[in-house]
């Protein structure tokens, strides 16, 4: 795999493949190097020479079609090949028939005017797939998973100071918190941030005003507020979250989730597994096992296990009764508050 600053580099110096696959998550640098290969194209080519295809709305031969004609009024062609799922394990509903070996073919012979970009926004792809095996054999692999957070803060400070702006260090923190670390959704809420920010300065109070909290925000304080054993607080959090109308099987799944990750993290760090490691073994974002960390040096693993085994038995009832979630919530934290296995 290289790196997102060297292929940039690449584009940069007109040094262009004649196949990319982009693989990960961070929409920021992906659209960055959609962007760069575009600006290589004179305005009055982009129209003739610029395709782009939705793999989940047209179908693979079409786009190949494409790469295989010869540029327009022009040197080169590039052609964005978007959302190439067939590449994963993942099954869609997509009525839609993909000839994989057109493709194989394809990238064993590229058309030498074209760049063929596979833009593929996942996290991981089926390695066991022959066409996986070939791209990555024969294309430029470009890594462009997430951040980690000390990449995430050193980003958007060179782009506060580009734009002549600061930002509090409190009011950084709560951004970072609200937005898990993830780059691609600091940079949808900064704009915002932009606008409001008095003399060119942004507040905790303008973050705490501008970015709203996710749902899964306020679950992972509802997480804190559980192994705190504070059941008043919890039970005050759980209503708040119902009556915004979020379903209760969605924050119960979101609880668990929460839990079991809190449990892999404390198993595999016992087992000596760096905070990179986990977060590459479990494949999720480095800040959410920051997170992780700091609460599973405070709170015990029976704890974990004990809240992780009650959030079963509500999903179970919540799926198999008619019980109100409300008291099905409650009566986990009286019983995880004194420290009964609810099972």
């Amino acid at each position: 795999m290289v790196t997102v600053e060297k292929v940039l580099n690449d584009i940069e110096k007109n040094q262009m493949a004649p196949v990319y696959l982009v693989l990960g998550e961070e929409q920021v640098n992906a659209e960055k190097i959609k962007q760069k290969l575009i600006a290589n194209f004179p305005e009055e080519e982009r129209e003739f020479n610029i395709g782009i295809y939705d793999m989940e709305e047209v179908t693979l031969s079409t786009a190949l079609a494409d790469a295989m004609s010869v540029p327009f009024f022009g040197e080169k062609r590039i052609v964005f090949i978007n959302r190439p799922y067939f590449l994963t394990g993942e099954a869609k509903k997509v009525k839609l028939e993909h000839d994989l070996d057109e493709l194989i073919a394809y990238v064993n012979d590229p058309e030498p005017t074209t760049v063929l970009v596979l833009m593929a926004p996942y996290a991981k792809l089926d390695e066991r797939k022959k066409v996986v095996k070939q791209i990555k054999q024969k294309a430029v692999v470009v890594d462009n998973s997430p951040l980690t957070e000390m990449a995430v803060r050193k980003h958007l400070s060179a782009e506060l100071a580009q734009k002549g702006y600061t930002i509090d260090p409190r009011a950084l923190e709560i951004l970072l918190q609200r937005t898990n670390a993830n780059l691609t959704a600091i940079a949808n809420e900064l704009p915002k941030l932009l606008l409001v920010a008095e003399d060119k300065q942004i507040t905790v109070n303008e973050v705490s005003a501008m970015v709203s909290r996710s749902l899964e925000q306020n679950v992972f304080d509802l997480v804190e507020l559980v192994l705190q054993k504070d059941t008043a607080k919890a039970l005050e959090l759980y209503r708040d979250l119902l009556q915004q109308k979020e379903e209760p099987l969605k924050i119960n799944a979101i609880l668990e989730g929460q839990f079991r990750l809190l449990l892999q993290v404390e198993i595999l760090q016992k087992h000596g597994y760096a905070q990179g490691n986990i977060a590459s073994t479990l494949k999720v974002h480095p800040y959410r096992v920051k997170l992780a960390l700091q609460k599973t040096r405070v709170f015990k693993r029976q704890d974990l296990k004990n809240a992780y085994l009650g959030l079963i038995h509500i999903e179970e009832r919540l799926k198999t009764t008619t019980q109100e979630p409300e008291l099905l919530f409650q009566l986990f934290m009286l019983n995880f508050a004194q420290k009964a296995v609810v099972v």
